[in-house]
């Protein structure tokens, strides 16, 4: 009981991050789950869960000229810090196709 409570005041929660990269390089990246933007690709994201030990992440990006692609994909929150996840990020590479 004591050692539970004592990760609750902590705050332990595991760590993940994605780097994206679409080609071309530019888009935006938005994601579906709140419809918040990302950033611009190549981007560096990061998530913070509390007991869970993979994140969901399903993305949409947006370049002109370009159609638009959704991703999904699973984050492994591996690591204890931010700092150790933005460190060693997932690669995530998505290929964009040229509207007509």
């Amino acid at each position: 009981m004591l050692a539970m409570a004592a990760l609750l005041l902590t705050g332990c929660a595991n760590h993940g991050a994605a780097l994206i990269h679409t080609e071309p390089s530019g888009a935006e990246v938005v994601n579906l789950e709140d419809d918040t933007v990302l950033g611009v690709t190549p981007v560096k994201v990061w998530w913070r869960e509390g007991t869970e030990k993979r994140k969901f992440v399903n993305i949409r990006v947006q370049k002109d000229g370009y159609r638009d692609k959704t991703s999904s994909f699973w984050v492994t929150l591996r690591h204890s810090t931010k700092e150790g996840a933005l460190a060693e990020p997932q690669y995530v590479e998505i290929k964009m196709d040229k509207s007509e």
